[in-house]
């Protein structure tokens, strides 16, 4: 018998997210099983993580941590409104690195038994140019991978 307890939901907090959330609910509460957010974020590649941040009556902050703590309430926000929607959310995680590494990482140490996920469904040019977040970690997660196509 299929066992589901555990579901990872990775997210870029787009309404398409909140689409796949929905979709990842419909499964959570056909086995009982607990829904968990990921949100993983990338600095911007133009700019030194050393960089340092300073306005007009502001403290001067590091841009990594003004990122993480912006990517953390971006996140907060999402889990909030889903939660306002009928949404049963476990935990948040927001994490910086590589999206498919860090998803499929993820997934092993939390003891996932399936990851819910999005794809825009690209072919083409703009697959090869921009590769599959989703095509990575279905090729290296150890558990079951959900996508559900999201494109508009």
């Amino acid at each position: 018998m299929l066992s589901i307890r555990k579901i990872l939901v990775p997210t870029d907090l787009s309404p398409a997210s909140t689409r796949v959330l929905e979709r990842a609910q419909t499964f959570a509460a056909k086995f009982s099983a607990a829904i968990d957010l990921l949100y993983v974020w990338t600095p911007p590649a133009l700019q030194a993580p050393e960089t340092v941040l300073t306005g007009v009556g502001a403290a001067e902050q590091p841009l990594l941590d003004w990122l993480s703590n912006s990517a953390r309430e971006q996140l907060s926000k999402f889990e909030t409104q889903a939660r306002s929607l009928g949404m049963n959310i476990a935990h948040g995680y927001c994490e910086l690195g590589d999206p498919a590494t860090i998803i499929v990482e993820r997934a092993k140490s939390g003891g996932y038994d399936l990851l819910v996920m999005g794809t825009h469904g690209r072919t083409g040019l703009s697959h090869a140019l921009m590769g599959s977040v989703a095509e990575k970690v279905i090729r290296r997660a150890a558990c079951p991978v959900l996508t559900i196509r999201t494109a508009d």
